[in-house]
């Protein structure tokens, strides 16, 4: 009896971890065709012109913590701002990402494996900034010694662009170029500076 009921807890482990597999590969989507054509204007980025945001997300990079992103996007300058916050309404902020990247440029365009157009792009890396707000940011960012430093303190901005941080993570130095793509879909964008061929699902509304 203790063998039958273990096969079954086993099978139903399986089928679970099959569905979340599903579930996660169904979140993101990827490029079937791509348009390298002069129809792709480098310089025209109006269709992403203005100032997008996300819904309250659990932070990636602490399961603990929360974020609201916001990307503006004005002629060729790119603002990519990420809100951290304690708790789940997104009320209680904890410290702020920002990074600014200029001469941004379209290059080509996509189509994705539901039909949905995007573009690919390139941009310059102006600065990577982190603003603690918290006394609690700057104690565990001075402990972590995150990116080699250990003076952070309240309200004062640090550039980490070209240095190594956290895991062991290589962030890009100023003047470098980054490439990416986005998939719009009216007001809806998904997009990402860390992939050519794939967005992944955080949604920004255009305000």
């Amino acid at each position: 009896m203790k063998n039958i009921l273990h096969v079954i807890l086993v099978s139903l482990f399986s089928l679970t971890v099959i569905s979340c597999a599903i579930k996660i590969s169904d979140i993101s989507s990827s490029i079937i065709s791509v348009q390298e054509s002069s129809e792709v204007s480098s310089s025209t980025t109006k269709e992403i012109e203005g100032t997008w945001v996300t819904n309250c997300n659990t932070a990636t990079w602490n399961k603990q913590h929360y974020v609201i992103e916001t990307i503006t996007v004005s002629g060729s300058a790119f603002l990519w701002k990420w809100d951290e916050y304690f708790d789940s309404s997104c009320s209680d902020v904890y410290m702020i990402w920002t990074n600014n990247y200029s001469s941004l440029s379209l290059t080509n365009g996509v189509t994705f494996d539901d039909g949905i157009k995007g573009s690919q792009f390139t941009m310059n890396v102006d600065s990577q900034e982190g603003l603690m707000k918290t006394e609690a940011a700057v104690k565990d960012y001075n402990n972590w010694k995150w990116c080699g430093f250990s003076d952070w303190v309240l309200n004062t901005a640090k550039d980490y662009s070209g240095k190594k941080c956290g895991n062991n993570e290589s962030y890009p130095a100023r003047n470098a170029t980054v490439n990416g793509v986005y998939k719009l879909d009216e007001s809806s964008l998904l997009i990402t500076k860390d992939s050519t061929t794939s967005v992944g699902s955080t949604v920004f509304i255009k305000q």
